[in-house]
C-alpha cells in the first residue's frame, strides 16, 4: 500500500484495504509501478524548483549554460572542423581535391629572364662578364598527372607528371622570342666541364672534338633566338668525319637522348625546355591520405627508387614531404613544410617566417633557400666532393642534372663573392626573394612565387682553345618565376570557414561572459539576503467583549490585554 498510495495519493481505489488486489497489481505491474513512482518524483521536483529563490534558480541556469558553451564552443565545434578538414583533404577519388590535384584547374604563370651577355669577346680573354637581363617573357604553365594507377592496400597512386607552355605574346610585349641572346654554350661548355671533373686527360681529345663539331667556336658562348635557345632549338650536327668528333658524338647521342630532337640520324636540335614541353615524365608513387591524413600527397617512391642514390648521406637521399603541389592539412603553426624538388634531386623544407593576410585570410609566411655548405653540417651532404663545398646560398647540380648551378635569382642571399664575379646582377628581396603563403589548417598555399636561378661555372682550361683564357667566375644564364594568387573565388570556402569559425568563436565568449556574469550577480544577491534580518510579526488577540473583568484589567494597564491572565486567575484575587 505504500508504494501505491506515493503514485496515486488521492486515489480512493488504492485506499481500500483490499491487500490482495493491491498486490495483484504490483506483481503484474511492478515496471509500470516504478514509472509512475519516478513521474510523480520528477513533478515533485519541478515544483521544488519553482519553489526555489530566484539567485539560486540563476546560479543554476547559468551553471548548466556555461557547462554546454565550454563543451560546443571549445571542444565539440573545433574538433568538428578538424574532422571535415581530416576528410577533406585526403586524395579520395572522385573528390575535388583530387579533381584539382590531377590538374590544376587554372594557369600557372611561368616567367623566363634571360641574363644577356654583352662582352663574350672580352670575357673569352679573361675579362669580367657584363650581363643584361631581358625579360619577363610570360608563358602559362598548365600542369596535369597522367597514366595514374592506385593501390588500395598500400593507399598508394602512381602517376606521371606532365607540363604544358604556352608562350603569352601579348603579356610579353614588346619582347616576342626573336630576340637574340647570348649565353654560356650549355653543351661546349657541360662537356668541358665534365671532363676536366671525371676524366681530364682526355681533354686534348675533346679540344678537337669542340672544333670538330661546333666549327672552331672563338668563344664558349651560344648567341640564338630565345625561341630556339629554350623551345625550338639549336642544331647540333654530328656528321663529322674525324674521330674524336665522332666519339663525343656517340656519346652525346646516348646520355643526351632526351633532351634532343633527332632530325636526321646525326642531326639534331638541343633546346632548355623544348623536349620537356607537354612530355608526361618524372614518374611519383604518392599517398593518398585515406589512412592517415598526414600522409596526403607525400613521395614514397621517384622513378621507381625508394630513395635516391646521387649523394654520400641516407638522409640526404631521402624522400621528404609532397611533391610540391599538395600539402597535408592541420599543419602545426610555425612548423616546416617539406617538399621533393625533382629539378634538384633533394628534398628542401620550407621556413616559417611570420604571419600575414590574404583576401582576409590569416596566412603564414614561408621561405626557403639552399642553406650554407660551408659552415652548416647539415648541408655538408649537398657538396659537390668532400674537399669541395659551395658557398652560401648555391647548389651544385653535376650529380643531378649537369654542370649548372642553381641559386635565387641574381644571386640573392648569396655569398656576395658571386654576384662580385659579375657585372649586371642587383639582388633584391621583393624581386627575388622565393616564398610562400600558406593556410596551415587547410594545407592550401594561396599564394606563391617560385624562383630559380640557373648558372654555369667558367674557369680556365689551358689545354682546350676556347676556354684556356676564361675567368674563374660563376655566369648566370636565366632564371624563371613560377607565381600563383588565387582568387575570391576560389579562396572563399577557406575565407567563409574562417568566418563561421570566428563567429561562433565570438558568441561563444559573450554567452561565457554573460553567463559568468550572471553567476557573480546570483552570489550578489545570496550575499545580500543573507546580511537581511527577518522579524516576525507578533498577533494580537481579540479581547472579548462581553467580560467586564478584561475590559477592566485592559483599561487599567493602559488599554493593553494580557492574555497571559485568565478570568479564573483575577477571581483568586
Amino acid at each position: 500500500m505504500v508504494i501505491l498510495d506515493d503514485i496515486f495519493p488521492d486515489s480512493q481505489w488504492f485506499k481500500r484495504r483490499d491487500n490482495i488486489r493491491n498486490l495483484i497489481f504490483c506483481w503484474c505491474c511492478p515496471k509500470v509501478s516504478v514509472l509512475l513512482a519516478l513521474y510523480r518524483k520528477a513533478n515533485i521536483n519541478r515544483l521544488d524548483l519553482k519553489k526555489m529563490q530566484f539567485p539560486a534558480r540563476l546560479a543554476l541556469a547559468s551553471g548548466i549554460i556555461l557547462t554546454c558553451i565550454t563543451i560546443f564552443g571549445w571542444v565539440a565545434f573545433p574538433n568538428l572542423i578538424k574532422s571535415k578538414i581530416k576528410t577533406g583533404v585526403t586524395l579520395k577519388p572522385g573528390s575535388e581535391l583530387r579533381e584539382m590535384y590531377m590538374k590544376i584547374p587554372f594557369a600557372i604563370t611561368f616567367k623566363i629572364y634571360v641574363f644577356n651577355v654583352t662582352n663574350p669577346d672580352d670575357v673569352a680573354k679573361g675579362l669580367t662578364p657584363i650581363v643584361q637581363e631581358v625579360g619577363p617573357y610570360m608563358f602559362e604553365e598548365w600542369r596535369s598527372k597522367v597514366f595514374v594507377s592506385e593501390d588500395e592496400e598500400d593507399d598508394t597512386m602512381t602517376f606521371y607528371s606532365k607540363e604544358t607552355f604556352i608562350f603569352r605574346p601579348d603579356q610579353s610585349s614588346p619582347l616576342t622570342g626573336n630576340e637574340v641572346l647570348t649565353i654560356p654554350h650549355p653543351l661546349i661548355v657541360a662537356i668541358l666541364l665534365t671532363v676536366v671533373r671525371d676524366k681530364p686527360s682526355a681533354l686534348n681529345l675533346i679540344n678537337k672534338a669542340m672544333n670538330s663539331i661546333f666549327k672552331n667556336p672563338k668563344t664558349p658562348f651560344l648567341t640564338a633566338t630565345f625561341k630556339q635557345i629554350f623551345f625550338d632549338g639549336v642544331i647540333v650536327n654530328c656528321s663529322v668525319p674525324d674521330f674524336a668528333g665522332k666519339a663525343v658524338c656517340t656519346q652525346l647521342k646516348t646520355e643526351g637522348a632526351k633532351d634532343f630532337e633527332f632530325i636526321e640520324e646525326n642531326v639534331f636540335k638541343f633546346s632548355l625546355l623544348g623536349t620537356k614541353n607537354g612530355t608526361a615524365s618524372n614518374k611519383y608513387k604518392v599517398k593518398r591520405g585515406l589512412k592517415n591524413y598526414r600522409d596526403t600527397g607525400r613521395v614514397i617512391e621517384y622513378n621507381d627508387m625508394l630513395e635516391m642514390n646521387v649523394w654520400p648521406t641516407k638522409e640526404c637521399n631521402q624522400f621528404q614531404g609532397t611533391e610540391g603541389t599538395i600539402f597535408p592539412g592541420l599543419t602545426p603553426h610555425g612548423s616546416d613544410i617539406p617538399s621533393f624538388a625533382a629539378m634538384l634531386c633533394r628534398s628542401m623544407a620550407a621556413k616559417y617566417l611570420g604571419d600575414t593576410k590574404y583576401n582576409g585570410i590569416p596566412v603564414s609566411r614561408y621561405t626557403l633557400d639552399f642553406g650554407d655548405q660551408t659552415n652548416n653540417p647539415e648541408d655538408k651532404c649537398y657538396c659537390p666532393s668532400p674537399e669541395e663545398c659551395m658557398k652560401k646560398g648555391v647548389m651544385d647540380l653535376r650529380k643531378c642534372s649537369g654542370p649548372v648551378v642553381a641559386s635565387m635569382p641574381h644571386f640573392y642571399n648569396c655569398d656576395p663573392s658571386y654576384a662580385n664575379g659579375v657585372k649586371g646582377v642587383y639582388p633584391d628581396k621583393d624581386k627575388h626573394e622565393l616564398y610562400l603563403l600558406f593556410e596551415t589548417t587547410t594545407g592550401s598555399p594561396l599564394a606563391a612565387r617560385n624562383r630559380l636561378q640557373f648558372s654555369m661555372p667558367l674557369m680556365p682550361i689551358p689545354k682546350v682553345d676556347v676556354m684556356k683564357n676564361c675567368p674563374n667566375t660563376l655566369l648566370p644564364m636565366f632564371w624563371v618565376e613560377e607565381s600563383i594568387d588565387l582568387n575570391k573565388t576560389m579562396t572563399k570556402p577557406i575565407k567563409t570557414m574562417f568566418v563561421t569559425m570566428k563567429t561562433v568563436r565570438i558568441i561563444s565568449w559573450i554567452i561565457l561572459l554573460g553567463t559568468i556574469g550572471g553567476l557573480i550577480y546570483a552570489a550578489f544577491l545570496y550575499y545580500k539576503r543573507s546580511r537581511e534580518v527577518h522579524i516576525t510579526p507578533v498577533k494580537s488577540v481579540t479581547q472579548k467583549k462581553d467580560n467586564p473583568i478584561s475590559t477592566v484589567m485592559s483599561k487599567s494597564a493602559g488599554g493593553v490585554s494580557n492574555p497571559a491572565v485568565s478570568d479564573n486567575e483575577i477571581d483568586k484575587y
